[in-house]
Order: structure tokens, then C-alpha cells, then sequence
């Protein structure tokens, strides 16, 4: 338990910030969810909101589908075997 504890307190050390390294403080400005996408990695960063909004509606939508197919072949699967 000793141990847990001591790599807890490295792993907080580690992360502190040290005298003479302080990060500049610095205004947070209001973004649209455009400008913070662009601040993200992946395919999302060149969408416009709209695009980015249908491309989420897209994918709960085929997440929804998938769900659904994989309930009918769940309920397919047990009735085989009663």
C-alpha cells in the first residue's frame, strides 16, 4: 500500500509546476466549436459546424442501426438454442 502511495506523490511531483518554469497566464478567449476543433487532431478540424453536426447526427445514427442489429442477432441466437 506504502508503495501505491509513493508512486502517487511522484506521479503528482512530476506534474507540478517548478519555480522558474510558471506557464504564462493566458486570457481564454470565447471560440466557436469551428476555431476549437481546428485546435484538435483528426478529421473534425476542417469542418465547418454544420458539417461537423451532421457528421455527429451520422454516426448516432449508424451507432443506433449497429445496436439494433446486433440486438436482433442476440435475440436469433438465444432463441436457436432454447
Amino acid at each position: 500500500m506504502a508503495g501505491k502511495d509513493f508512486r502517487a506523490a511522484l506521479s503528482n511531483m512530476n506534474q507540478a509546476v517548478r519555480p522558474g518554469n510558471e506557464q504564462p497566464v493566458v486570457k481564454k478567449q470565447k471560440m466557436s466549436l469551428a476555431e476549437k476543433r481546428a485546435t484538435m487532431h483528426g478529421v473534425q478540424t476542417y469542418l465547418s459546424d454544420e458539417d461537423y453536426e451532421q457528421l455527429m447526427l451520422t454516426k448516432i445514427k449508424t451507432k443506433k442501426s449497429c445496436e439494433e442489429i446486433l440486438r436482433d442477432a442476440l435475440k436469433q441466437y438465444i432463441q436457436a438454442f432454447k
